[in-house]
């Protein structure tokens, strides 16, 4: 694993802060950014809160300056774990700082969630974000962009820089778990996802801000990079779902339960795609990949259930 500083200036008035919670599906830790160059910054995220040396890194990146606005891109516990702890910081946030996420009962009201959120909640300083919100810092604007397939909640933020310093054509992306550094995202709705995944293609970002993993800039061929990676995880969903289709096109196997009728079952389908797969945790990853990609297809109509069997409309 590359090791990430703990602190990278990315341009002026945006700064990334590592959340110092790294593991295996949050890479080197939790990206968090910070915002603006005044006495009044905006905080994207907030790590885990379970590292004090995280909250040191916020000090020395605000001197003087505090944390006036919270953003959280979704509700998993390593990006929106360390609010309370911030909301009783005073050194390092106003007396009136709010946080602002986009309300979903489906996630809200897990108690999980409530915890996590709880000084928030009892000092009525959460707020709802709604797709399209801009919030305004400096030179800098945070525009959100409701992008849900990761969670029910998920929002991404567009970052535009008026600062004479910052080109004029930089589409900054803070992706959240919508697109990592590195490697692929865990997805809970795949046709969500990917409804998100070509909207933030439509952006045309010139940078990525990702919630794991590096920051992903520079270009190649005049077409930024930001740009194909994006491509790259349609194309990637793109190709395992024509896979599945012409796995479930084909004859099933000669097994139980008989009549087929043309249906496949999940473990079969999921062997056929992946072959190179022997690890049982993999294995069952795969599972759940395979039934995404069956759920998608089902609710555009190109397959059929009947009980635990798949079968392809022709």
């Amino acid at each position: 694993m590359d090791k990430l500083s703990p602190v990278k200036q990315i341009t002026r008035g945006i700064v990334r802060i590592l959340g110092l919670n790294p593991g295996p599906f949050t890479l080197e830790g939790t990206n968090t950014y910070l915002f603006g160059e005044g006495e009044r910054r905006v905080l994207v995220d907030t790590g885990d809160g379970e590292q004090p040396g995280y909250f040191d890194l916020l000090k020395q990146c605000l001197g003087t300056s505090r944390i006036d606005r919270i953003l959280l891109t979704h509700w998993h516990a390593d990006h929106i774990g360390g609010v309370n702890r911030l909301l009783a910081m005073p050194e390092l946030v106003t007396s009136s700082c709010a946080v602002y996420k986009n309300k979903t009962p489906a996630t809200d009201d897990q108690d999980n969630v409530k915890a996590h959120l709880a000084l928030a909640i009892s000092q009525n300083r959460l707020y709802n974000i709604v797709d399209m919100q801009t919030f305004e810092v400096g030179d800098v604007r945070l525009q959100a962009t409701y992008t849900p397939g990761h969670t029910d909640d998920h929002m991404a933020f567009i970052v535009t820089n008026n600062n004479a310093d910052v080109a004029v054509d930089e589409r900054l992306l803070v992706t959240g778990d919508l697109v990592l550094g590195r490697g692929t995202t865990i997805v809970y709705n795949l046709q969500q996802y990917m409804s998100s995944l070509d909207r933030v293609l439509g952006i045309r970002p010139t940078m990525l801000l990702p919630g794991h993993g590096p920051i992903i800039s520079g270009s190649k061929d005049d077409t930024p990079n930001a740009v194909r990676v994006i491509e790259g995880y349609i194309a990637h969903r793109n190709m395992r779902e024509q896979q599945i289709i012409a796995v479930l096109a084909s004859s099933p196997p000669n097994a139980p339960p008989i009549p087929r009728n043309g249906g496949w079952r999940l473990e079969e389908v999921t062997s056929a795609v992946y072959t190179d797969i022997t690890d049982p945790r993999i294995i069952i990853a795969a599972q759940n990949n395979t039934r995404l990609h069956l759920n998608k297809l089902l609710f555009e109509g190109r397959v059929n259930t009947d009980g635990d069997l798949w079968m392809f409309v022709n």
